[in-house]
């Protein structure tokens, strides 16, 4: 569902002469949406347990529906506000039995294994949303060729509806054990994360991870339409530029999570984030179709451990009776820094229209822009570097080169002596 619709919502609202205003709209609905449901799904599933397992299946059935709507609805009345509305109802339902799932899954997965299981899992997800991406490029770049854009996108987000309504059986199937109900005196209110942002170390995590997903998000909308308006790429193009980054962010994990679960999530957080500011740099600089896929190979290995040990240091700090709520609580603050940063994306680009009015190949609204999210990673990571510490004993980490040259270097010539060995074996056996 998500390589086949997710995606293509920007393309979809821009048949329809959307503003860039609108697109940080669309952007912004998925954030407030992810962050509302996230805080009214922990509070519902403290107080109704038992219904843990119900929850997320409910959900899934109205997340499937919402595309449909999107679709139907905006071709009738040709009103982007039709995504913007719709797409939000989507994610806040999904969202709302997120916390159910995700306390459900912690309860399920050992401790000791999160790194590499969430690793694996999201290297398969990867693939799958690399298959939905490609199905749903191709079809676009073919059927604009015949001037059927509509019909394509009437195939995309179908086919969604379906893949999500499908997912319910497996999720109907998997175990559920009783859920560890926290005592009502020892309840984590959104009151007391609140109070305790600034004074311990989950809090001050929590702010860096916060002020990263604002300043990355202050750039993020504009990077569909900068693609295919600015750049003027095909959809064939798009789909590889947003594809890469997106769907090598799951298969890089599988790397990242033995890595976290050896060295810490605090130092692989910070050995990706110093990459940030560079990704948001070179997209000023890079306009070749090819200097930007490799742009997007470096962004998805660079994310994958930013993601997988923001969320397994999470889970490493958080008592198991509160992993709900507080994972509830950081996603809702967490989307809310995305929501603000999309926003101010979106008027920030009609302000530079209105007032600097300056458009050149140089120096235009998504340089200027793209510059500003640059110099605020620097600033974030270099005020919060030594603000909070790992949680946990793990190994002496060696330098950040060993992450980023050696070990890569290492683990692509011991594969290519892997395949050498056994391309000889077999002719041996002949």
């Amino acid at each position: 569902m998500y390589g086949l619709a997710e995606n293509y919502l920007v393309p979809f609202a821009l048949l329809f002469n959307a503003t860039i205003l609108q697109v940080s709209f669309i952007s912004a609905s998925n954030q407030l949406g992810i962050g509302i449901g996230q805080l009214m799904g922990a509070k519902f599933v403290n107080y109704f347990p038992k219904y843990r397992k119900t929850i997320p299946v409910i959900c899934n059935i109205l997340h499937a529906s919402s595309w449909l709507l999107i679709f139907f609805l905006t071709i009738k009345t040709k009103n982007v506000y039709f995504i913007i509305i719709f797409y939000f109802l989507g994610v806040l339902s999904t969202n709302f039995g997120g916390p159910s799932w995700v306390s459900w899954m912690n309860d399920i997965v050992p401790e000791k294994l999160r790194g590499m299981f969430w690793g694996q899992r999201n290297r398969i997800l990867g693939i799958f949303q690399f298959i939905g991406i490609i199905t749903a490029g191709l079809l676009l770049f073919f059927f604009k060729r015949f001037d059927r854009e509509i019909a394509a996108f009437s195939i995309v987000f179908t086919a969604a509806f379906m893949f999500r309504f499908s997912s319910i059986y497996p999720l109907k199937k998997q175990y559920a054990p009783q859920m560890t109900v926290p005592v009502k005196g020892q309840v984590f209110r959104f009151r007391i994360f609140l109070t305790k942002l600034t004074t311990t170390n989950f809090g001050k995590f929590s702010l860096f991870c916060f002020f990263i997903t604002f300043s990355v998000n202050l750039m993020a909308p504009l990077i569909p339409v900068y693609v295919l308006k600015s750049l003027g790429f095909n959809y064939i193009q798009y789909t590889m530029i947003i594809m890469l980054s997106l769907i090598l962010s799951f298969v890089f994990m599988n790397y990242w999570g033995p890595l976290s679960d050896k060295y810490g999530n605090h130092r692989i957080l910070f050995i990706t984030s110093i990459g940030l500011p560079l990704l948001s740099l070179m997209w000023i600089l890079l306009r070749n179709f090819y200097l930007l896929c490799i742009l997007q190979t470096i962004s998805g290995f660079i994310w994958a451990g930013f993601n997988l040990s923001m969320t397994n240091f999470i889970f490493d700090a958080v008592r198991k009776e509160n992993i709900s709520k507080i994972m509830a609580y950081f996603n809702a603050l967490n989307n809310f820094s995305a929501f603000l940063g999309s926003i101010i994306c979106g008027f920030a680009a009609n302000f530079i229209d209105h007032y600097i009015r300056v458009d050149n190949k140089f120096f235009n609204k998504f340089i200027i822009i793209f510059l500003i999210s640059s110099l605020l990673r620097i600033i974030i990571i270099i005020l919060f570097k030594n603000r909070f510490k790992e949680v946990r004993s793990v190994e002496l980490s060696p330098p950040a080169t060993f992450f980023y040259i050696f070990k890569p270097i290492n683990d692509f010539i011991n594969r290519i002596q892997f395949i050498d060995y056994n391309i000889r074996k077999q002719f041996k056996k002949k």
